[in-house]
């Protein structure tokens, strides 16, 4: 017997030391969810994923396991794993318009919703996003969201959330005439048919103008999220028409309805509308001040315009300035990607002695991390074919 309880207790404390070391999802139905967290005075922490969100799963292996995450997590949250293609999950996916993974919500212990945080994220980047949905000063209030998980979303809606290739989109004109017949336009319906969904230019006019009111009743998060959809939908407009005057009509709207780092977004824009309409020039200057204001952190977003550059432009005096731009990201982070994109635009601005050092780095760089460097062996190739 007295073996038999050591064995016990010896069993006992290692399935507790297991645990410790990984979240405790508590993966039932929304109804038990929110009981539970009522009953631990805690909130809900809900990953919403989906089975091919390749990201959800890179977080899970990294991000989800590392041991101060998982002691916050275990502390503070009742943590839930939902997929929002499934069940349940699909229904709070429509209820709270989860359409990007992998998502965060965040729920106080009555099951009202406070905090949304969306994309991959590093341990410290996450923790301080646990920490922020935990910090009242940063919470929203959305009272426009009801009890019910389901209050009566026109069937329309419900078949845009039907699963990754499953989906179906209504046309212009029924989102219209559906809105045209709703007696109050900020119903929790009314409300999600217009954030899904891009409305015509009365609804968007409505929704501009009462964006406060929205904001009181949804969440600034919900609200500036489709407030960035309706501007972007008028960013690709100019860019198709290759229109200045719709371009500068869309920053004035930037101007008048962001509220939060619009000049920022009014850089963004300009990189996007002079690149995509070839004026390099333009382009330059733009990217010039994403860096100035911003540094080179984001590496992978440097490396991306710098790429677009590169596979675009022919004048050599502006892809000296990406040439620029790689320099200073290629003595920060060496990696492969970076180091290839370096030394094709070096190459492009025909300066080979360099390009050709550059790409040597690149394929060493390249072979000891694991990448396929065809295209970089070819480039260099071509290099050298041309000294």
């Amino acid at each position: 017997m007295k073996n038999l309880l050591s064995i016990l207790l010896f069993t006992s404390l290692f399935t507790g030391s297991v645990a410790g070391n990984e979240i405790n999802y508590f993966n039932q139905t929304w109804a038990e969810i929110k009981a539970k967290a009522k009953a631990e005075h805690k909130y809900i922490f809900m990953d919403c994923y989906t089975d091919w969100c390749g990201w959800c799963k890179v977080m899970d292996k990294e991000t989800m396991t590392d041991q101060g995450i998982i002691t916050l997590m275990n502390d503070k949250f009742i943590a839930v794993k939902m997929d929002m293609e499934k069940g349940e999950g699909m229904k709070l996916a429509m209820k709270y318009h989860i359409n990007g993974f992998p998502s965060f919500m965040f729920f106080n212990e009555n099951g009202d919703y406070v905090y949304q945080s969306m994309g991959y994220q590093k341990t410290v980047e996450f923790t301080k996003e646990l920490n922020n949905a935990l910090d009242k000063s940063k919470q929203i209030s959305a009272p426009g969201f009801t009890a019910s998980l389901d209050p009566g979303f026109p069937e329309f809606y419900k078949k845009v959330y039907a699963g990754n290739g499953k989906r179906v989109y209504p046309k212009d004109s029924e989102v219209t005439l559906f809105l045209d017949q709703q007696k109050d336009l900020f119903s929790e319906i009314s409300w999600g048919v217009i954030s899904l969904y891009q409305t015509d230019s009365k609804y968007s006019k409505f929704f501009l103008e009462n964006m406060d009111k929205y904001k009181r009743l949804y969440g600034a998060i919900s609200v500036n999220g489709k407030l960035t959809s309706l501007l972007n939908k008028k960013l690709q407009a100019a860019t198709k028409n290759k229109s200045d005057q719709e371009f500068a009509e869309l920053l004035k709207l930037v101007d008048k309805y962001v509220s939060e780092d619009k000049e920022q977004e009014k850089i963004n824009f300009r990189i996007t509308y002079y690149k995509g309409t070839g004026n390099w020039n333009k382009f330059t200057e733009a990217m010039d001040g994403y860096i100035a204001t911003n540094g080179n952190d984001n590496s992978s977003y440097i490396n991306s315009q710098s790429w677009g550059m590169y596979e675009d432009c022919t004048d050599k005096e502006m892809l000296k300035h990406a040439a620029k731009w790689m320099k200073e990201v290629v003595a920060k982070e060496p990696q492969y990607a970076y180091l290839d994109t370096y030394a094709s635009i070096l190459y492009k601005c025909g300066q080979l002695k360099d390009a050709e050092a550059w790409a040597n780095k690149a394929i060493e760089a390249g072979k000891k991390s694991g990448d396929k460097v065809t295209s970089t062996e070819e480039l260099l190739a071509k290099i050298k074919s041309g000294k």
